[in-house]
Formats: C-alpha cells, structure tokens, sequence
C-alpha cells in the first residue's frame, strides 16, 4: 500500500491540539559594561624549522617573521589536503617537462 492510500485512510475532520513549547529566559552572558577581551599568552613550544624553545605571543610573531614563515589561513590545510597529491604530480610534471626540453635544448641542436 502506498503513501497516497494511506493519506485517504487518515481521519483530517479531527482536531489535534499541539501546545507550543515555551522558552526558557535565558540570561545574557555579556556584561553591562563592553569590556576589550584578553588574549593568554602562547604556552611555550619547540619551533619545527629552527629548534628553539619560544615562549609567548611576541616571541612567536617575531620567530615568525625571523624564519620567513607565516600563519595557515582558514581552510587552507583542508585544500592542501584535499587536493596536495594532485598539486604535488602537476609540480613533479612540469619540472620534468622542463628537463626534458632542456636537455633537448642541449642534445638535439
């Protein structure tokens, strides 16, 4: 039997009182007073590229800029993921396709 027979089956002159759910008052969290919010500090780590112990926000922006390195944006690591091994082959192509006219660059002429 299919959903159409059923529908017919159903009784619809019966009134069904459903009573809305009242919500909860729920208080604010934010204060009366805007206040600025705090940031901790960085716990202390070992940098990946140089080795040395940093310790804190200043010493992290500054060990940044002394490497080079940057900050992953948001969902960045999620595209490298996703499509790193197919960047990766178009790379190692190109490169290849490079050395191979180079080379018959140097050979053939």
């Amino acid at each position: 039997m299919g959903y159409k027979e059923n529908l017919k089956l159903i009784d619809w002159s019966v009134k069904i009182d459903i009573q809305a759910k009242e919500r909860e008052n729920i208080p604010s969290r934010r204060a009366d007073f805007p206040t600025p919010m705090v940031l901790g500090d960085y716990e202390a780590y070992d940098c990946p590229v140089t080795g040395k112990m940093i310790e804190g926000r200043a010493a992290h922006n500054e060990n940044l800029k002394r490497t080079g390195c940057r900050l992953n944006e948001p969902g960045e690591f999620a595209d490298v993921k996703k499509n790193g091994k197919k960047n990766a082959e178009a790379k190692m192509d190109a490169s290849i396709d490079r050395a191979v006219d180079e080379i018959a660059r140097d050979y053939l002429v």
